[in-house]
């Protein structure tokens, strides 16, 4: 089965790029990021977007951690000896 879907120009390029960074076909990617969203229950699914859109809204504004910062507070909340 084959369905075209048109993307706005955010999605595509955050679509783009994770599929370029992790080595993926884009239409693999695609699909498993499809898989995944409607695998999750319904109230799961629209909070998993709402704190997707969340974290979009915080990057553009310069609201992010690094990588490392995150790590070293999931370790401190959950007693976790996560590393980079």
């Amino acid at each position: 089965m084959s369905i075209t879907l048109d993307l706005p120009p955010k999605v595509e390029a955050l679509l783009r790029q994770r599929a370029a960074s992790t080595g993926q076909d884009i239409s693999q990617m695609a699909l498993a990021l499809l898989t995944l969203g409607l695998s999750l229950d319904e109230q799961d699914f629209f909070e998993a977007l709402k704190g997707i859109q969340r974290g979009l809204d915080d990057f553009d504004r310069g609201q992010f951690s690094s990588l490392e910062e995150f790590i070293a507070e999931q370790n401190q909340k959950y007693g976790l000896s996560l590393e980079v």
